[in-house]
């Protein structure tokens, strides 16, 4: 059984419930205000999480965590790419961390980007009953329960400090006494990383900590009395692990999505990466060649704005079919008269991206272009 909707009306920890309960296996892929993640499940458990937010890619914990440096995640990634390996897995036969190091760092990132969901008052999901990656990652057995419980508490704790502490970007420093001895080693570690210069983010990542924990001791901090916080900046900061290799595993992405036929998904994943990549040129360069590829598949579809367009399945199917929002709006305004043009006219938004929606619709065979063009 798969199922769609919006997280307005099924909050994700209630989805994560339905997911944990009915012990699905399958995919859960939720596009956020400005993030698309997937969440791996077996039995109900979370195997796996992937992410777009190069914040949640493995490079940028590996990096940020000073496992490798900059320039050798690339040539890692390569070598990876040769052998077919997890990356994690070539980490630990080359020596750089342990199994429990590689186990700690997969929890954390996965966790966390898991976590930041519980967050989003909004955003389209689907389940994909029985879909698993047929790429190879590293299993994970994470219970939905744990994840459930924490989650609700984080986002407590965040409503609590919004007010105070912006965001991960904001720099804490120390303005008042307080007693070393009544810390917990890990608080001590964080502490010394306090200086008026790390962010929360940094702080995290000089530790190999969760920015949650970095911020829920910050705060705390605040509310006694002993530190101050400041807003960033306006300089923009660069992103461990992917300044110079994860913008490729977004290309990569893309690539994929194109190569399936999956225009609209490539096109998605291409305008997100021009927003990441800071005008890198050869990231640039590379986004506008397969720009034009998705405007080359449009050229070859089998419609035009002349075309006239038809449901493939009966209408009270679509309720049960998996779709985004954009493609149900669009599904509402095929009736078998108006043509492609008078159609892309009634909506609002981006036309190239309404032509990608009903090419995806056609690939996948819920419209197909009408046999009677001459009404």
């Amino acid at each position: 059984m798969s199922i769609s909707g919006n997280l307005r009306t099924m909050p994700f920890p209630d989805l994560l419930q339905w997911v944990s309960q009915s012990r699905k296996t399958g995919t859960l892929a939720i596009d956020g205000p400005s993030v698309k993640k997937k969440l791996y499940f077996r039995e109900g458990r979370v195997v796996a999480s992937a992410s777009d937010n190069p914040r949640e890619f493995l490079g940028y914990y590996l990096v940020g965590w000073g496992f490798v440096a900059e320039d050798e995640l690339q040539e890692l990634l390569d070598m990876q790419e040769r052998h077919g390996a997890l990356l994690g897995e070539l980490l630990v036969i080359i020596g750089r961390l342990s199994r429990e190091e590689l186990a700690d760092v997969l929890r954390v990132k996965t966790e966390a980007s898991i976590f930041e969901m519980f967050l989003w008052g909004e955003g389209e999901f689907r389940f994909l009953e029985a879909i698993l990656p047929t790429k190879k990652f590293d299993p994970m057995d994470i219970a939905v329960d744990h994840l459930i419980l924490e989650g609700v508490r984080r986002l407590d704790e965040w409503e609590r400090s919004r007010d105070i502490i912006g965001g991960d970007d904001w720099i804490p420093c120390v303005v008042g006494a307080l007693d070393v001895n009544a810390l917990t080693p890990e608080e001590r570690g964080v502490l010394c990383e306090i200086n008026g210069t790390n962010s929360i983010e940094d702080i995290g990542l000089a530790r190999r900590l969760g920015a949650f924990l970095v911020r829920q001791f910050v705060l705390q901090g605040i509310q006694a009395g002993v530190f101050q916080v400041t807003p960033p900046s306006s300089e923009v900061r660069s992103i461990p692990g992917f300044s110079k290799s994860g913008w490729r595993a977004l290309l990569k992405m893309a690539q994929k999505a194109l190569a399936g036929g999956e225009l609209l998904e490539a096109h998605r994943l291409l305008e997100d990466l021009r927003l990441k990549t800071d005008g890198i040129r050869e990231a640039l360069d590379q986004i506008a060649g397969l720009e034009m590829e998705i405007e080359k598949g449009l050229n070859e579809a089998v419609f035009d704005d002349q075309s006239i367009l038809e449901l493939a399945v009966p209408a009270e199917e679509l309720t049960d079919l998996p779709c985004s929002r954009e493609e149900g709006f669009l599904l509402s305004r095929i009736n078998g008269a108006y043509t492609v043009g008078q159609i892309l006219n009634l909506l609002p938004g981006s036309p190239l991206e309404h032509r990608l929606v009903i090419h995806g619709l056609l690939g996948r065979e819920i419209i197909r272009v009408s046999d009677h063009q001459d009404r």
